[in-house]
């Protein structure tokens, strides 16, 4: 045990002794203080075999010549070797070295905020706020205490009514839930009367509150009043008692014509690329611009180009105190070219518009009953018409002026 614990530290050595003075060998190195340990005769072989330090060894070569046998190192052990191996790799152990203490480093610290279950504060006033009380990406694991979060954001906000703060690694779990705060209004509501949008035909109609001015089938203007805000109160014998005004309240469909009109020119400036690019990297870090380009690819030659960026902010989670951003931007040269539009590729372009018309007309509520789209040609250009027939609920009101009972 001695031997393996002051010989791993001091470096050993393995050694063949062949010749025929090997006893004589061990003998001599004994009287002169060098020590030999596990020493094996190797019968079928005639050598032997021996362990010895390695500031030993180099006193073997007088002896050995001596005793007319030779030495030869069979396995290297211990310290010394294990420090000029590494010598040798040193590049690979410094690269352990640094992936172990990047590794420790950053697990020591937070590197995402998650943030579940919110619908009237959005993501980034929550990050915010939790930036201004030192709760941020990047901050070290030791410093984050749950039940502190979880309480200021309570305190700090009336319409969470149940928090949950959780450390999962390196990333703070926050789930909450917003309580629907409701608000008395004490004012009364203003008189108003429901009026048409569009000129058209009404298609249905239901009043709640108020005096219905038109029946189904009727045709109106734009503006005139549906369901007034006046409400008659009659008595027996449909008398008219009295006379309040009130906002109307009703359902009122009403079905109405738009015309569309759209034209394309028959010749257009066709746009090609060259194939010519020249990338532009920039990045950004605390609004500190640094832009990386290849000086020796001159874009002032191009005449004409279009511009491509891609990329956007790095690391989201640590962008309230570190904010980075990384863009590509490509300038592609282009050409003009003078084209014609056939028939089939003036139909389809004109027909791509018109339905984003339509997808605009079904966002502000109304619903497509029949659109046929016609397309014609004359004097050297396309011409697009159609009588888009719509319906929608009514929903626009006029107030009621003092003077109206």
């Amino acid at each position: 045990m001695v031997h393996k614990v002051a010989g791993w530290f001091k470096g050993y050595l393995l050694i063949r002794v062949t010749g025929y003075g090997s006893r004589r060998f061990v003998n001599l190195c004994r009287n002169h203080g060098i020590e030999l340990w596990l020493i094996r005769y190797d019968d079928s072989e005639d050598m032997l075999y021996c362990r010895i330090f390695l500031k030993d060894f180099y006193k073997l070569r007088p002896i050995a010549r001596k005793c007319k046998v030779w030495a030869v190192v069979k396995e290297r052990s211990g310290f010394p070797f294990v420090i000029e191996m590494m010598r040798r790799r040193l590049s690979f152990f410094v690269g352990v070295a640094v992936f172990i203490f990047l590794l420790m480093f950053l697990s020591s610290r937070i590197w995402g905020i998650s943030i579940e279950g919110q619908s009237v504060h959005t993501r980034e006033s929550l990050l915010k706020y939790l930036d201004s009380h030192n709760v941020y990406g990047g901050m070290a694991v030791k410093d984050v205490e749950c039940s502190t979060i979880r309480e200021e954001l309570r305190h700090s906000f009336d319409d969470i009514s149940w928090v949950s703060v959780e450390l999962r690694g390196s990333r703070i779990l926050i789930k909450l839930k917003e309580a629907q705060l409701v608000q008395e209004n004490k004012e009364e509501e203003t008189p108003a009367s429901l009026v048409a949008e569009d000129a058209g035909t009404v298609i249905s109609i239901v009043t709640s509150r108020g005096t219905a001015n038109v029946r189904a089938g009727d045709k109106v203007k734009k503006n005139k009043v549906l369901i007034s805000g006046v409400d008659k109160i009659t008595g027996d014998g449909d008398e008219l008692v009295r006379k309040r005004r009130v906002r109307a309240e009703g359902k009122v469909v009403v079905e109405s014509v738009k015309k569309y009109e759209d034209e394309l020119l028959e010749r257009y400036s066709k746009k090609e690329y060259t194939g010519r690019k020249k990338y532009l990297y920039n990045i950004i870090v605390s609004g500190t611009n640094v832009f990386f380009y290849n000086p020796l690819n001159n874009l002032e030659t191009y005449k004409k180009c279009d511009i491509i960026r891609e990329g956007g902010q790095i690391f989201k989670d640590l962008s309230q105190r570190f904010p980075v951003y990384f863009w590509r931007q490509c300038f592609a040269e282009v050409k003009n070219t003078e084209a014609n539009y056939t028939d089939d590729e003036a139909k389809e372009f004109l027909n791509e518009r018109f339905k984003y018309y339509l997808e605009e007309q079904e966002q502000s509520g109304y619903k497509i009953i029949d659109a046929r789209l016609f397309v014609e040609k004359a004097g050297g250009r396309y011409i697009a018409h159609s009588d888009v027939k719509v319906q929608k609920e009514q929903a626009v009101y006029r107030t009621l002026g003092k003077k109206r009972a």
